[in-house]
């Protein structure tokens, strides 16, 4: 049972009777985590199903595609997947302010609204394309030339949600689950968010096969006939046709999976449950409630959050991991119970109690907080190790076809080796999640994740060389297992550090610096490989790896979330 103070007169009230609080956790926050893990699921696809099909878009929107040679006309296609990290990096700010004023539940309806606003904005895209040999003897028309522009929009709206849905998973976890249940909730929303990757990765190429040519793909004067082989028995249709429908499947399948998750967020997703699942989110909560009103107290009162005591702050004798959960789903009708004796309430027991620089945060707003989060060292550490780490992830998965053509040409296992990467990733996220919740052993399993990314990726540089697919799948799971592993864990090892501070504040500015750091090692590893060799391309990512792995030795586990949990008797 929870309480809560019902008039805010009472705050300062001086019984010396202990008030007790019993932690709930609710069956729908399984429900709740699913909801956000389609949504999640739908916008990763998006990032990359067309990128893994660009010969189809350069033949598609051959028309509409901006630029005069065909590297150019490359790099506008490149666009749709790097404006998911462009557009991070300027929205992160006001997307963390959003979900700290108005909480989870107005972010998720926006951002699934944008996602599902988006796909539907690339059918129209999709829709005014046109066959260039339509065009070929006059201008093409406004619309003509609007129809990859719109599917530009349409991808802009995606990566704009995306802003939004990154940030979620650790701030979701700490608002609905348990204490043991943290870090492997926020596994399985990390995870979710990489199984729609290697859903776009697959998906789009069993749907959209390649044209029958081997001439430049940004050059279809001539268009191929369809293979009178194909299903839809397509002989009697021009192959700009045939391919053109195939390409509208999957704008309409990719727009109905970013619709469907909008249904039951709108109707059934809440903004927290009744009742706080863990005695940290309980604190923080009534701490933020109280420093609220703190124009209405001296600052003789106020003070007194750094020298109060713990002990009024017990959890009452339940199981044996002091949660209980409510078996009849009591919460239906969305009520806390209310303190019946208010005299015998003591004002004591809401306050955080004092760690190591925890009232930088208490009392301030959105600024207050983003200040005090950079000012704590561990986590300015953390945020570069994470932001090396997880953007050589970014980069080695996008550069990862350019490096392989080159020892394996042609070879169509190497679409397969990264599937298998993101694949193994996905099984690090829930192993990593569940041997944080069972150990709280943050920089000892950090620093191992981390090594073993670093030693797998020196493997991968030479392994290489043999031009062993086998080598390369073992390679490629192994670097996807650690790095895809760490991505999880530093949201959930952030929130340690900076506790009380939002989660979705955190999560997002490690998320920018992951997007950051991508961005300048995709260039830099680009230029490597096309003026120099992929294996200087190789050897940047080696020395990355050890770098994230360098940074993280520095970071102390100044374990704040746990602290407040153990602290109680």
């Amino acid at each position: 049972m929870a309480f809560e103070m019902s008039d805010l007169d009472n705050f300062t009230g001086k019984s010396n009777s202990q008030m007790q609080f019993q932690p709930i956790l609710y069956r729908r926050r399984w429900f709740i985590l699913a909801m956000f893990c389609c949504c999640s699921m739908s916008n990763s696809y998006h990032w990359i199903h067309l990128n893994i099909i660009s010969d189809r878009v350069l033949y598609i929107w051959n028309v509409s595609i901006p630029g005069r040679t065909a590297a150019e006309r490359q790099l506008a296609v490149d666009t749709l997947s790097i404006v998911y990290m462009i557009a991070y990096i300027p929205l992160i700010i006001p997307a963390t302010w959003l979900l700290d004023r108005h909480g989870l539940r107005f972010t998720m309806i926006l951002a699934t609204c944008l996602n599902a606003l988006g796909g539907w904005i690339k059918c129209v895209g999709g829709v005014l394309a046109v066959d260039p040999n339509t065009v070929t003897n006059e201008s093409p028309t406004f619309a003509q030339m609007s129809a990859f522009p719109v599917l530009m929009i349409g991808q802009i709206m995606d990566a704009v949600a995306q802003v939004f849905i990154l940030g979620i998973p650790s701030a979701l976890a700490v608002t609905w689950f348990g204490e043991l249940e943290i870090s492997t909730a926020t596994a399985l929303g990390v995870l979710a968010n990489q199984l729609g990757t290697a859903l776009g990765f697959c998906i789009p190429p069993m749907i959209v096969a390649s044209p029958p040519t081997k001439y430049e793909p940004t050059n279809y004067s001539i268009l191929p006939a369809a293979p009178s082989s194909s299903p839809s028995d397509a002989s009697n249709d021009s192959g700009y046709q045939f391919f053109h429908q195939n390409v509208m499947y999957l704008l309409y399948i990719g727009a109905a999976v970013n619709t469907l998750p909008a249904i039951p967020v709108l109707c059934f997703f809440k903004k927290e449950p009744p009742t706080e699942p863990t005695l940290a989110q309980y604190h923080r909560k009534r701490t933020s409630a109280s420093m609220t009103n703190v124009t209405m107290y001296s600052a003789e009162t106020l003070n007194f959050s750094q020298q109060l005591p713990l002990e009024c702050c017990k959890y009452p004798e339940t199981e044996g991991n002091h949660t209980s959960i409510d078996p009849s789903e009591k919460e239906a009708d969305n009520e806390v119970t209310q303190v019946s004796d208010i005299d015998s309430f003591n004002p004591r027991c809401v306050i955080v109690p004092q760690t190591s620089s925890i009232n930088m945060f208490t009392g301030k707003g959105f600024k207050g907080q983003l200040l005090g989060v950079l000012g704590n060292g561990n986590f300015t550490v953390l945020l570069l190790s994470y932001g090396v780490t997880t953007g050589l992830f970014y980069t080695l998965g996008t550069l990862l076809n350019v490096i392989l053509q080159v020892y394996f040409p042609g070879n169509a296992a190497i679409g397969w080796i990264g599937f298998t990467m993101i694949i193994s990733g996905m099984l690090g996220s829930i192993l990593i999640g569940i041997a944080l919740d069972r150990t709280r052993r943050y920089r000892l399993i950090s620093l191992l994740v981390s090594g073993v990314a670093l030693i797998w990726m020196g493997a991968f540089t030479g392994l290489v060389l043999l031009r062993s697919l086998i080598w390369m799948f073992f390679a490629s799971g192994f670097i996807g297992f650690a790095l895809t592993g760490f991505l999880m864990m530093g949201f959930d090892y952030a929130a340690e550090l900076t506790y009380p501070a939002n989660e979705g504040l955190t999560s997002g500015l490690i998320n920018a610096s992951a997007q950051i750091f991508g961005i300048i090692f995709l260039f830099t590893a680009s230029h490597l490989a096309s003026s120099f060799e992929v294996l200087y391309t190789n050897i940047l990512f080696t020395g990355l790896s050890f770098v994230g792995f360098f940074l993280l030795i520095f970071v102390k586990e100044d374990l704040r979330r746990s602290t407040m949990q153990k602290s109680v008797p």
